[in-house]
């Protein structure tokens, strides 16, 4: 009996322990959610003091480094660039984190073993870009669809001999339909997609990128507009945990091809490409540098640079290989030196990271979680739904003093051209206090449920449509041009093998 109601009291307190949700302090401005980052700060661990004017907010937690700066898009996890979906805002009393990119972005790369999607990857499908009649960027050195299929071949037999499965969408120099591959695709249903690039722009763009589709309800790096594409759920949408988990893991490992040259690294970026949000699969677009750089064009032709970057990118992808299951493959051999390789950072003592939070929301589950209980003497405020704007935040409760029966809701504070209005109600904050420290804010847990999908900026579906591929461009002229061939009239549009047939390169 005794054993019994022990085992009893272990499987209640198993469950309800995760159940217990984090206290959030949140903010909604022109329809869009905000988290504090104060408290983003307490879930993950970092340190945190007030950040002040427009310096950047660094920290650092037991296992990262993060660094922040408010008005833009662009931030520093562990030294590697990301471009968020949204640009950090200041509120009254603290800066703000959108919801979109804490569950976007921050939550698959932070905690990747809470990801609900996790299984057990068996392969990968390699894309080379272009090829046929599309030679994509052009240098006198060289065509990108001749590079892409070389490095695609070389990381084909690096994952083989780590023992992962492949598939090539394309062996030869023949043209396959951007759709197509996406098919080519859905036929693995437990692989992973790698579509590689080599990019072009003006002759003085140089560096690293990688892509992944961007959220439901957020526009593309290369976008300043919301378009009605922008809202609309693609079947890639299915994944973008996956996606960006994939993304973050390649491109760290890109950039130390470049080591202690910080513009090399372009960023983790966010596009809408077909073979990116057509796929079923965690998929990914490498771009390897650029040939309309002079310096990077002859970079790019000489083969040893794309076998370091094929074994960057198979370091990348076996590492998420073994997050995303129980297993343990080999990670090939660095291509530069331990002594060019940063130092990391020396962890900062902090206190863990709440037990629960993002992946135990109940929204999860498809069940509401019932209304919290109001204890005596807690004390909040929400401002009613008006206009575009509106700020809602859960006060703090004050062991010291008795509250008051019926609390008076403080005036709404006027709103601030640099960024949404937060409720004076948040409170001062201490900047020597760390976010750990103490009981944190009552609020409510931080839904993990699609948001509801946005206004379309106004005149936005006159802009340009954005390109199904990365645009690629001639920059040089070949030097001794060869003949064109005459089209066959009989010759179908495209010449790549059936997405069904298994000449696509699968190994059994």
């Amino acid at each position: 009996m005794t054993k019994s109601c022990l085992a009893l009291a272990f499987f209640c307190l198993a469950f309800a322990l995760p159940l217990r949700a984090f206290d959030w302090e949140t903010a909604t401005s022109n329809g869009r959610e905000y988290v504090s980052l104060r408290s983003f700060c307490a879930f993950y661990g970092f340190t945190y003091q007030v950040p002040s004017g427009n310096e950047r907010f660094t920290s650092r937690n037991a296992s990262h480094s993060i660094s922040f700066k408010v008005g833009t898009s662009e931030m520093y996890l562990d030294g590697v660039h990301y471009v968020m979906s949204f640009p950090i805002e200041s509120g009254d009393h603290d800066w703000l984190v959108s919801r979109m990119d804490v569950i976007k972005l921050f939550e698959p790369i932070l905690r990747p073993t809470e990801i609900a999607a996790r299984h057990s990857i068996r392969g990968v499908v390699i894309d080379p870009g272009h090829g046929g009649s599309d030679n994509g960027a052009t240098s006198r050195l060289g065509t990108e669809k001749e590079y892409t299929l070389d490095t695609a071949v070389r990381l084909e037999k690096i994952l083989r001999d780590a023992g992962l499965k492949t598939v090539l969408t394309r062996r030869t120099d023949v043209f396959v339909d951007l759709y197509e591959r996406a098919q080519i695709a859905s036929l693995y249903s437990d692989y992973a997609f790698v579509s590689i690039h080599y990019n072009s722009a003006t002759p003085e763009a140089r560096g690293l990128e990688t892509y992944c589709l961007s959220p439901r309800g957020a526009a593309s790096t290369s976008s300043a507009y919301l378009t009605r594409g922008d809202i609309q759920k693609l079947p890639g949408n299915d994944y973008d945990t996956l996606n960006i988990l994939l993304a973050s893991m390649v491109h760290s490992e890109i950039v130390r091809l470049n080591p202690g040259d910080s513009t090399a690294d372009r960023g983790v970026k966010r596009a809408r490409f077909v073979v990116i949000k057509q796929n079923v699969l965690p998929a990914i677009l490498v771009e390897g540098g650029f040939v309309s750089n002079h310096m990077e064009a002859a970079r790019v032709n000489r083969p040893d640079y794309r076998q370091d970057l094929a074994e960057a990118i198979a370091r990348g992808v076996i590492r998420f290989v073994n997050v995303m299951g129980d297993r343990n493959l080999p990670v090939p051999s660095e291509a530069i030196s331990d002594d060019s390789a940063p130092a990391p950072p020396k962890p900062i003592p902090v206190t863990p990271p709440a037990p629960s939070g993002l992946a135990n929301d109940p929204a999860l589950s498809g069940t509401v979680a019932p209304p919290a209980k109001k204890k005596p003497g807690a004390a909040s405020t929400t401002t009613p739904k008006t206009g575009a704007t509106t700020a809602i935040v859960k006060t703090k409760k004050d062991k010291n003093k008795k509250a008051a029966s019926t609390p008076t809701p403080p005036p709404p504070a006027p709103s601030s051209p640099t960024g949404p209005a937060v409720e004076p109600s948040l409170g001062p904050i201490n900047p020597s206090t760390p976010a750990t420290a103490g009981a944190p804010a009552p609020a409510s847990p931080l839904n993990l449920t699609e948001p509801a999908p946005p206004t379309p900026t106004p005149g936005a579906d006159k802009a340009p449509a954005e390109p199904d591929e990365p645009p690629t461009v001639t920059i040089y002229p070949t030097t001794s041009p060869a003949p064109p061939k005459a089209p066959s009239p009989s010759a179908p549009t495209t010449n790549a093998p059936p997405p069904t047939a298994p000449a696509s390169g699968a190994q059994d």
